[in-house]
């Protein structure tokens, strides 16, 4: 009895290392980062940032410049309603949600105060819910388009879950958000957007980031497999989210597998699509076939848990990176208190960033060993945002940050 007991320990120990090995030290040190330094922006002399908090620009989850102009479009909340409803990271209380989400336009190469150069757009011929015309914003991309100064607005919109008989608000921590990915159409400068369309799908369960492929098409990520429930909570461990594809006809599943919180995808200059994991630092490297599924030609060996991913003019990709995970999410319930560390990370093909169109055939070939990663900044909280999306301006150097949860955004200047 005692040598079966002592098998049993034996075994026990052994199983409780391999787990500590291969699932609980990467989740601690690698992604939550324990352990981990991190610097000070003040270590960059050549970074000159500052904390933009007079304009209202709260919670700006995502942001996209617009290369011929300089104008900055915004998916900003406020933070304090960022509290109450944020379905990807379980805010569900739905009768807390912000009322006042907008985009924000911001003329980064104009002359004079910032507060001269920022315009909120309004809607038109959007109901929002219940005929509020409300939006409740995360992820955005925009398409500009080559010949006219016409935008093609992508927003993911988590809508709260409404009963279709009463009109009245469900418990979302049982149903979870009722979200949407909502069309609109504005033109550069101008001070409105059209609604085009919604996309509502049963494909579309837990959208967190959207990016055009075409005019008329786009794919999204899940950040989760499910919406509420037990699986939701233990997929930080056995992974979860999928990326989806919709055009005007149907929407569909492109890819399942291999995520743990799919996060903000983004569309290469290459044409492929890149998709971050935040719980994990790789980067999936996608083709988009005829059929609308994704296939894999690459895994991009990241340095830091990811969040959302932006293109610049010249084809490099910035990546709003998480020093300190657990520090982040502990800001999600202080975020007036809690000064989250913020790191950005670029990525382009040997150094060369982006030289050319290319087909996919010769991009799948050209990928192996082709990438690097590496880190342009880190601040330990003390100046810039726990940023969720850092964007690079190629022709004047500037970044732009801004934080899901963060009561301000940030702007770097290159000395």
């Amino acid at each position: 009895m005692a040598n079966i007991a002592s098998k049993v320990a034996i075994v026990g120990a052994v199983f409780v290392a391999v787990l500590y090995q291969f699932v609980f030290k990467t989740l601690l040190f690698d992604v939550l980062g324990y352990g981990r330094t991190v610097t000070s922006i003040k270590d960059y002399p050549h970074l000159q940032c500052e904390q933009v908090t007079e304009l209202g620009l709260e919670g700006c989850e995502d942001m996209w410049l617009h290369e011929k102009t300089g104008f900055l479009y915004m998916a900003c909340s406020d933070t304090r309603s960022r509290l109450e409803w944020l379905p990807a990271i379980d805010h569900l209380n739905a009768s807390g949600r912000g009322t006042t989400d907008r985009i924000a336009v911001l003329d980064t190469r104009g002359e004079g105060r910032l507060a001269s150069r920022i315009q909120w757009l309004s809607t038109e011929n959007f109901s929002g819910v219940n005929g509020d015309g409300t939006l409740n914003l995360h992820g955005l991309d925009v398409r500009a388009d080559k010949h006219t100064d016409m935008l093609r607005i992508l927003l993911v919109n988590h809508r709260p879950p409404i009963d279709p008989v009463t009109g009245e608000l469900l418990d979302a921590t049982k149903v979870g958000a009722n979200s949407t990915i909502e069309e609109f159409q504005s033109k550069a400068g101008s001070s409105t957007m059209r609604h085009i369309r919604t996309y509502f799908n049963d494909v579309i369960q837990t959208p967190n980031r959207v990016a055009w492929v075409n005019d008329h098409a786009f794919v999204f990520t899940n950040d989760h497999n499910a919406k509420v429930g037990t699986l939701r909570g233990l997929e930080m461990f056995t992974g979860g989210g999928n990326v989806g594809y919709c055009d005007r006809n149907r929407c569909n599943i492109a890819y399942s597998s291999g995520f743990n919180f799919a996060n903000g995808l983004v569309r290469g200059r290459d044409g492929l699509i890149y998709v971050p994991s935040t719980v994990g630092r790789d980067i999936q490297v996608f083709s988009l076939s005829q059929d609308h599924l994704l296939q894999k030609v690459h895994t991009i060996k990241g340095i830091l848990p990811t969040d959302n991913l932006a293109v610049d003019g010249k084809g490099d990709i910035y990546a709003a990176s998480f020093p300190k995970g657990y520090i982040w999410t502990q800001g999600t319930k202080d975020p007036f208190g809690v000064h989250p560390p913020s790191a950005v990370l670029k990525i382009n093909r040997a150094g060369k960033g982006y030289t050319g169109k290319s087909r996919k055939v010769a991009a799948e070939a050209s990928l192996d060993g082709d990438f690097v990663v590496e880190k342009v900044f880190e601040d330990d909280g003390s100046v810039l945002p726990g940023a969720t999306v850092a964007v690079h301006d190629s022709q004047t150097g500037r970044f732009f940050l801004g934080g899901v949860m963060a009561p301000y955004i940030a702007i770097c200047e290159t000395k």
